[in-house]
């Protein structure tokens, strides 16, 4: 039997039960992804841009991730003590734009994620950031893999 918050919840995000499965695996504060919607209330949102709007904070923390390793590198370049594989990464995040890079597709439970460029950049230099936003989301961002 389906409890009247399910059911409260089904009709407001117009999506069925096991579409609310998917959000028992989301483990970002819901405060900060219902401020990704841009001004719509949830019911304007729905299932598919509520989801969105979590894969948008998902991508947030991938470029304040980004943010944090681009300033570490600079202060290696600045203080003069940059490696080889230092100047390598760094050449390779500064080519890197979260927004432009990782793309989404929401259809309820066919929601996915993928990166349209550069996986490999982000899965050799940002590899903890694409750990941590698979485990908030439980989304697995695509592509990047054999390259």
């Amino acid at each position: 039997m389906m409890s009247a918050k399910d059911s409260l919840l089904l009709t407001l995000l117009g999506c069925g039960t096991l579409d609310l499965e998917m959000l028992e695996d989301i483990h970002y504060d819901f405060d900060d992804v219902i401020d990704r919607l841009d001004g719509l209330s949830i019911q304007e949102a729905g299932f598919n841009g509520l989801m969105r709007a979590v894969v948008d904070v998902g991508i947030i923390h991938i470029q304040e991730a980004l943010e944090e390793k681009l300033a570490e590198l600079h202060g290696y370049q600045d203080e003069g003590v940059m490696t080889e594989g230092d100047k390598r990464e760094l050449q390779a995040l500064e080519q890197l734009d979260p927004d432009r890079d990782i793309h989404s597709y929401h259809n309820c439970l066919d929601t996915s994620v993928w990166f349209e460029k550069n996986g490999s950049a982000y899965r050799r230099y940002l590899t903890e950031a694409i750990d941590s936003f698979e485990e908030n989301t439980d989304l697995y961002i695509s592509g990047g893999e054999a390259e």
